[in-house]
Order: structure tokens, then C-alpha cells, then sequence
């Protein structure tokens, strides 16, 4: 019979993670503990986390340092707070400091304003701000011949020289579908108030333009004179009968559809003004006849042909109406900033140009080749093309260079268009103020302003979506309950198959 002795119970082993098993691998290959190799694995991962705590700690100070342009964007659907690149060209060439005062109280400033000129003045080192609270400085807007200055205004300020922006300035209101929605729209136009300000702040010498009346022109509406002043042109009227001539401060004449010719005698002051350097927009209205300004134009090679123009090609008039033209805007400094833009004449007359010797002629804006000339002009009986219509294509607005005294550099300029109508809101609307800012192009080239500053106001709406109940239910019971228990489903499945493997 044989005994078969009880093979003695080994002591269970102690369980081990995988890090301590290989730290004792790694000590047992070095001759140390393993209780040592332990300790010294988990003082090394310590000394690793307190490394990275720090690293994130600098990071996120270094990116704290940052201006906020690079460390935060404007998620705003109409980019509210950003700048645009007319902007940033003006920014880019400042030469002198400008600080804005933001006067509010603290703790009811707007955030958008606060965020605005946080963005704005990082674009230069020349610009800063500070919020001024008017109660704890109640004079402080009289320094800069404020007074008048309330909560919410904001004080541009660069040396001697200051302008002071309405609060209510920042915003304005579009009520172009008003008549159909019942709803109007709210924009900011901080940057375009922002811009304006410091171009004027920085400049010394502001132009001046003279609108002349007495013989049934056209005046410029509130919307023109703000944008030609908020591109620092001053506007101011002017009578030719009860005046001895144009003033030496002007920068330029403006002449709107004047429906009773100048007399002789006006336009041998405004030849005179122009022989000595003078600058001359002439808009014209083609029902009138104005032969004597006419013989002005002629000076400068240009006429119009009788009759009104047509357009054959869809693409460049309005939809029903080919006398309501679309030009193509050619490129010149007074074009400048029609990018994207179209401009709308309606009742064009063709311009003619004739070569002269010391005259240089741009064409602005010109027709298609497919658009004709209508001689009878608002008499016409169909405004399809007939036998006899002279052929496109037409130039509808020029600018002209006259060499008035070369040994002293003395040159005159004039910009004709053939369409009053281009002062018409209506059609201004029509295109997207394209009108309107090629008006601000042209004031601005003759009055020797550097660029134009008519920046649009960004909306502050955003689109709403509109979910119905049913949608709401449907969505709502997806994310909440069948998405969940797909998820329980396929986390079991997958748990049951390892288990069985």
C-alpha cells in the first residue's frame, strides 16, 4: 500500500498591478528591492504629473497675455467684432496716439461696446481706451469741449484735436422690409463710427464741399451728407447769384440735375475756379437742357448725344426696365470701393469724348456693347432696338484731367454722370447702396481724400430656428430614450461575447 504524502498548500501570491510587477522585474535584472524599484516608480510619475500641472499653468498664462484677436473669435453670424480690412489699412499707417473714452458707469457698460473696443484697439499700438465713469468725473468730458456729452458716448481723442461719438450713433435701423414683414432691423455701426472718428482726429485739413443751388438742382439727402461727413467731408451749400465766386477753401463743387441752365455770367465763375485748379462733379438731368454748362463740359472734350440709352443685354439692366442700367464699373481711384457693389442709372444720356491736347479722359462707367441710343429720347415709342439707333458701347460717367498751367502743375478736374437719378434712394436701395458709395468715391477723389471710409453696419440679428412640436418630440425621444437603449444594447452584446470567448 502506498502513502502518498499531501503536497504542501503554497501560499497564495500576492496580487500585483502591472506597473509593480515590472518595476520588480526591472529591480530583480538590477539587483535592488522590489520595494525600492516601487517607490522610486511612483516618486518619478509624481515629479512627471507635477511637470505637467506646471506646463498647462504657463501655457494657459503665456495664452492669457495674448490679445484677445488671436485667443478668442467672433462666433457672432454677422462678425460684429471684427475688422475690416478698410480699417486695418487706415490702423496700420497711424503715426500718432489716439485713446478712446468710453463714458459709462461701472457695471452698466454695454459688453458690446466693451468687446469692440477691446478688439479695435489691438489693431495698433497707437490706439487704447478707458471707461470714464461720469459720476465719479463729471467734468471730464468739458476738457474736450464736450458738454454735452451724455452716458454711452465714447471721446476720440488725439492730441489737440477730439470728436465725440453719440451712443446712438452706434446703432442704426433698416427699414427696408418694413412694408412687407412688418419688422425692422437693428445694425452696429461701431466700426464705420470708430474709423470715421480717428481719420478725423488725425487729420489737420478737412475738405470742404459746396452743393450748388438757385437753379432747381437736386439736394443730397441726410444719408449722403452723413456718409460724405463721416468720410470727414464737410458739406455746405452754396448760391451762385448771391455769391462772388467759388470760396478759396473749396475742395470741390457738386452740381445735381439742375433743371434751369446757368447763366453766363455762373459759368464763367466756374470756369474761372477751374482754370485755377478747381475740382467739378456735374450730375445731369436728361430732361433739361443746360447748354451753357454744357459748353463747360466741352471744354474738357465732352458732350452727350441726344436721346436716352437702352440696354440689350439682360445682364446689365434691371429686370423689366432696360433703361434702368447696370453698368460695368471700370477701374479708377473714385471706383475704388465697388467691390461686389452695381450701380443703377436710370434715364442715362451716352457721353461722347473728343481727344484734346492737355485733356486726359477715364471712363468710369460704360454700357455693353449690345446697348443702344433711343434720339428720341422720352418721346420714344418702344424701347426695343430700331433701324437708325446708334450701337454701344456708351460711356455714362468719366472723369476728366485738364492741364491748366503746366509750368506750375496746375490741373483741373471734372467727373460727369448722365444720371441724376443716381442720387434717387429708391434706386440706391436697389443696389445695395451701391450708388451711394459711388458717389462717396468720386467726392473723394476730387477733394484729394486718400480712401474712402464707408464701412457697412453689421446686423445684429441672427436667424431663428424654428422647430415644431411634432419635430421637438420626434428629436427630443431620439437623443433621450432610443439613442440611450442602443447604446445599453450594444454595450451587453459586447460584454456577453468577451465573457463566452
Amino acid at each position: 500500500m502506498k502513502f502518498f504524502k499531501k503536497k504542501q498548500e503554497e501560499p497564495a501570491k500576492e496580487k500585483r498591478s502591472l506597473r509593480q510587477q515590472a518595476a520588480m522585474a526591472v529591480s530583480a535584472l538590477k539587483g535592488q528591492p522590489a520595494s525600492k524599484a516601487v517607490f522610486q516608480n511612483g516618486a518619478m510619475a509624481s515629479v512627471l504629473t507635477a511637470l505637467v500641472l506646471v506646463a498647462v499653468i504657463l501655457v494657459n498664462l503665456m495664452v492669457g497675455m495674448l490679445p484677445s484677436k488671436y485667443t478668442q473669435w467672433d462666433m457672432s453670424q454677422n462678425g460684429i467684432y471684427s475688422i475690416g480690412d478698410t480699417t486695418k489699412d487706415l490702423l496700420a499707417g497711424l503715426e500718432q496716439d489716439v485713446i478712446f473714452y468710453y463714458l459709462a458707469q461701472s457695471g452698466y457698460e454695454s459688453q458690446s461696446v466693451v468687446t469692440f473696443l477691446d478688439r479695435y484697439t489691438q489693431e495698433s499700438k497707437h490706439l487704447r481706451w478707458e471707461q470714464k465713469d461720469p459720476a465719479v468725473y463729471p467734468t471730464f468730458a468739458q476738457q474736450y469741449g464736450a458738454e454735452n456729452a451724455s452716458e454711452g458716448n465714447i471721446i476720440v481723442v488725439s492730441g489737440d484735436r477730439s470728436k465725440v461719438i453719440d451712443s446712438n450713433d452706434l446703432y442704426t435701423y433698416d427699414y427696408s422690409n418694413y412694408y412687407t414683414t412688418g419688422s425692422y432691423d437693428v445694425l452696429f455701426d461701431g466700426e464705420q463710427q470708430l474709423t470715421s472718428a480717428v481719420y478725423y482726429v488725425t487729420t489737420q485739413d478737412l475738405p470742404k464741399v459746396y452743393t450748388l443751388t438757385g437753379h432747381g438742382e437736386q439736394q443730397l439727402t441726410g444719408d449722403q451728407e452723413s456718409a460724405l461727413n463721416m468720410q470727414n467731408i464737410e458739406v455746405e451749400d452754396l448760391a451762385l447769384v448771391s455769391s462772388e465766386g467759388i470760396p478759396e477753401d473749396a475742395a470741390a463743387v457738386l452740381i445735381a440735375g439742375p433743371t434751369v441752365d446757368y447763366t453766363t455770367e455762373d459759368v464763367q465763375i466756374l470756369r474761372d475756379y477751374l482754370s485755377s485748379g478747381g475740382k467739378l462733379i456735374l450730375m445731369s438731368d436728361s430732361a433739361a437742357s443746360t447748354p451753357n454748362l454744357n459748353a463747360l463740359m466741352a471744354d474738357y472734350g465732352l458732350t452727350t448725344l441726344d436721346g436716352l440709352v437702352v440696354e440689350g443685354n439682360s445682364s446689365y439692366h434691371a429686370r423689366g426696365y432696360n433703361y434702368y442700367l447696370l453698368p460695368q464699373i471700370q477701374s479708377h481711384e473714385a471706383t475704388s470701393g465697388l467691390s461686389n457693389l452695381y450701380v443703377m442709372l436710370p434715364y442715362a444720356q451716352a457721353i461722347q469724348t473728343s481727344e484734346l491736347e492737355n485733356v486726359t479722359v477715364d471712363s468710369l462707367l460704360i454700357t455693353s456693347s449690345s446697348a443702344y441710343n433711343k434720339a428720341a429720347g422720352y418721346d420714344m415709342a418702344t424701347t426695343d432696338k430700331e433701324e437708325g439707333d446708334q450701337e454701344g458701347p456708351f460711356d455714362l460717367a468719366v472723369a476728366a484731367t485738364k492741364t491748366e498751367n503746366e509750368d506750375e502743375g496746375i490741373e483741373s478736374q471734372v467727373i460727369w454722370v448722365s444720371s441724376v437719378a443716381l442720387l434717387d434712394q429708391n434706386v440706391n436701395a436697389s443696389v445695395g447702396g451701391g450708388n451711394d458709395q459711388f458717389l462717396l468715391g468720386c467726392v473723394s477723389w476730387l477733394s484729394g481724400q486718400d480712401s474712402s471710409i464707408l464701412i457697412a453696419a453689421k446686423s445684429l440679428s441672427s436667424d431663428v430656428l424654428s422647430v415644431s412640436a411634432a419635430d421637438a418630440a420626434f428629436w427630443g425621444n431620439l437623443t433621450t430614450i432610443v439613442l440611450p437603449v442602443i447604446c445599453l444594447i450594444a454595450g451587453a452584446a459586447i460584454t456577453i461575447k468577451r465573457r463566452r470567448q
